[in-house]
């Protein structure tokens, strides 16, 4: 093996292996940050998600994500690239399609996200951990629906507009 005056090895003897084993640690160092188990899912009713402000009072319009995976801790989601999400940013979630959840609504905060050509996948740490992974709603409807035409999101912009 080649050592420089200091002692070290060669960049040029070592470099290839290098590269590998800090890929490889990056790697594992992502892993090592996920506190909890995610599991993946198939196919299940989307969920509606609202970005939320400084105050943590919603704002923006609700827009439609697909659950990709789910754990206690969190999720990681996949919705239309068009939607402007900045890491650290709470969002608020509504869960009524998926009863497993125990609960209709809960806050989540944005721990990472990539944008692709189509779709932006991100994650989402729970604002209070699950004590259990829940059961997911499979999907059945063929047409994506708008959250902001449902009754209960209707309702809920009467409601703030009085305020």
């Amino acid at each position: 093996m080649l050592t420089n005056k200091s002692g070290s090895q060669s960049s040029r003897a070592s470099s290839a292996s290098g590269v590998l084993l800090r890929d490889k640690e990056r790697a594992g160092a992502r892993r090592d940050k996920r506190a909890y188990a995610r599991h993946a899912i198939e196919s299940c009713r989307t969920i509606a998600l609202r970005r939320l402000d400084d105050d943590r009072q919603p704002t923006g319009r609700w827009f439609l994500a697909d659950v990709a995976d789910v754990g206690v801790g969190g999720m990681c989601l996949v919705a239309s690239k068009e939607q402007s999400l900045e890491i650290g940013q709470w969002l608020l979630m509504d869960l009524r399609a998926h009863p497993g959840f125990g609960q209709l609504r809960m806050q989540a905060q944005l721990r990472w996200l990539t944008r692709a050509h189509f779709a932006l996948t991100f994650g989402v740490a729970f604002a209070t951990p699950l004590k259990d992974v829940p059961v997911l709603s499979v999907e059945r409807r063929s047409t994506r629906r708008d959250p902001n035409q449902e009754d209960w999101a209707i309702e809920e912009e009467r409601a703030l507009a009085l305020s």
